[in-house]
């Protein structure tokens, strides 16, 4: 039943009351079944929408990581899952897709709860994603072709595609079931098995998930989900050496150390994908400034900026640049944060008291370091104990200042005004990330080359945002090796045999 709430006279309505909380399961699920860390141990932590203490998902360790990869190696060895043609796996994960749709509104009760994100932003935007990446490759792996050599005199060869074997996926907090989907689904359409170590912030809908993919039919050991801390369950299942790839996204910093673990077990397959400092090149040769403004403020500020590719840089021509930050300060109104469930707020909160105060903190260092700081005076109401932050637009930012180089991953804008385009680009590639940028430009020779000489994953030219899952998804430099979404993801999850015959 939901509850109701009035602020300031203004009837709300709370879907948490819809989550009973009281049965949130919080157990690991290896072989098939839930069950608690061998230690006993489990994750405390403070809720981001208000405060309240939240503890007893399951702390898993190594012990749990061990019996989960023994449990995955022995499904995929004994072939009930490898060894299903790609239409049979294709069923299998699209009723996997119709079982998350069938119960997104849990999902995105978990994952509210969980992060803070709002709830309605879940619900519309982030689970319909992910449920339709999982019906994307579903729908593709029987479309995808082995090779083969023409015959040459008595010889020929056939080069095919299989599976890794057991890998292992690490999901970050920020967009939990989006980037699962994007890295389970294609895994396990290939023919691999899978062990999953969800961030400790966000633990609870793939826990949930395990359920459905029972439900689906995936076979007992197939999928498994150790939720854990990082530097426990993550870095046991990166150095397993019955564990054949290693999928991760997160921070650079851990990032290198997944690399690290890799080499020092059995030189698994690594992908990483490790955020950015999104670089927004603006033109004076756009011809859609407010357009521009319009779409930067959703696309850094919807999800308190906590989104790897955020275009967390501005870069704008200095004749331009005073229409384009009227805009965007009025813009920038639209995404001040509320009450996470109430189902009328699009944003929420930030995802920790730890990562409020970081970000807290890199709003203070602006200052110290000379920037300009605007903040919308617009104030929501929400219950005592939310963490929330308002946006933050800096100006006089040049790109030395620390707050243009980190990934400060909040609701932080760096805004650089420039003279020309060739300094525009100069500082978008003058960083140590390369994950996703855009320029604005209605000019069609400046088009193609900024965005032929900006050196990210994927740019976006008069848009940001609104790829879809044929696009490949990945960056360079250190933000990551390989890309999720799209066919190409799927040659990560297999390797190559050949097969040479002599007739």
């Amino acid at each position: 039943m939901m509850i109701e709430l009035i602020y300031k006279g203004v009837k709300k309505m709370d879907v948490l009351g819809k989550l009973n909380i009281d049965e949130i399961e919080k157990r690991a699920f290896i072989n098939g079944e839930y069950t608690d860390a061998i230690s006993g141990a489990v994750i405390s932590k403070s809720l981001s929408f208000d405060g309240r203490k939240f503890e007893g998902i399951a702390a898993c360790g190594k012990a749990d990581v061990d019996i989960a990869v023994a449990a995955a190696q022995k499904a995929y060895s004994s072939g009930i899952w490898s060894r299903k043609t790609p239409s049979e796996r294709k069923k299998i994960l699209l009723k996997l897709a119709d079982l998350m749709e069938e119960h997104i509104e849990e999902l995105a009760l978990l994952d509210t709860f969980e992060t803070g994100r709002a709830y309605i932003n879940y619900l519309r935007d982030s689970l319909p994603k992910a449920i339709e990446a999982v019906r994307y490759f579903a729908e593709a792996v029987d479309k995808l072709y082995d090779e083969s050599i023409p015959i040459r005199g008595s010889d020929t060869a056939v080069i095919k595609k299989v599976p890794l074997g057991v890998v292992g996926l690490i999901t970050p907090w920020n967009d939990p079931m989006v980037v699962t989907a994007w890295k389970f689904a294609p895994a396990l359409l290939m023919g691999n098995t899978v062990v999953l170590k969800p961030a400790e912030q966000s633990s609870l809908s793939a826990i949930y998930l395990g359920k459905l993919t029972k439900e689906a039919g995936i076979p007992d050991g197939v999928f498994n989900v150790v939720p854990g801390y990082g530097e426990e369950a993550g870095k046991a299942l990166a150095l397993h050496k019955d564990v054949r790839g290693i999928f991760f996204t997160g921070s650079a910093e851990v990032g290198k150390k997944i690399m690290e673990y890799a080499g020092q077990s059995n030189m698994k397959r690594v992908a990483l994908e490790c955020g950015g400092k999104g670089p927004y090149i603006v033109s004076n040769k756009c011809n859609r400034i407010s357009e521009a403004a319009e779409v930067l403020a959703k696309n850094m500020f919807y999800n308190q900026g906590q989104i790897c590719s955020a275009p967390s840089r501005a870069v704008v021509h200095k004749s331009v640049y005073d229409e384009f930050i009227a805009v965007l300060k009025a813009e920038s109104e639209k995404y001040v944060p509320g009450y996470s469930f109430d189902d009328a707020n699009e944003v929420g909160c930030v995802v920790s008291k730890e990562q409020y105060d970081k970000v807290n903190g890199y709003i203070d260092l602006a200052a110290k370091e000379g920037a300009k700081i605007y903040r919308p005076s617009l104030v929501k109401e929400k219950p005592e104990g939310a963490i929330c932050i308002t946006p933050a637009i800096l100006e006089n930012v040049n790109n030395n200042m620390r707050i243009a180089r980190e990934e400060i991953f909040g609701p932080v804008l760096a805004v650089i005004k420039v003279d020309s385009m060739e300094e525009a680009v100069d500082i978008a590639n003058d960083s140590e990330f390369g994950l996703a940028g855009a320029v604005w430009t209605d000019d069609v020779n400046e088009a193609f080359n900024l965005t032929d000489r900006m050196e990210v994953g994927l740019v976006h030219l008069n848009s940001y945002g609104n790829d879809d899952n044929s696009s490949p998804f990945g960056g360079v430099k250190q933000s990551g090796i390989g890309k999720d979404k799209s066919i190409h993801a799927f040659d990560k999850y297999c390797d190559s045999k050949t097969i040479w015959m002599h007739f």
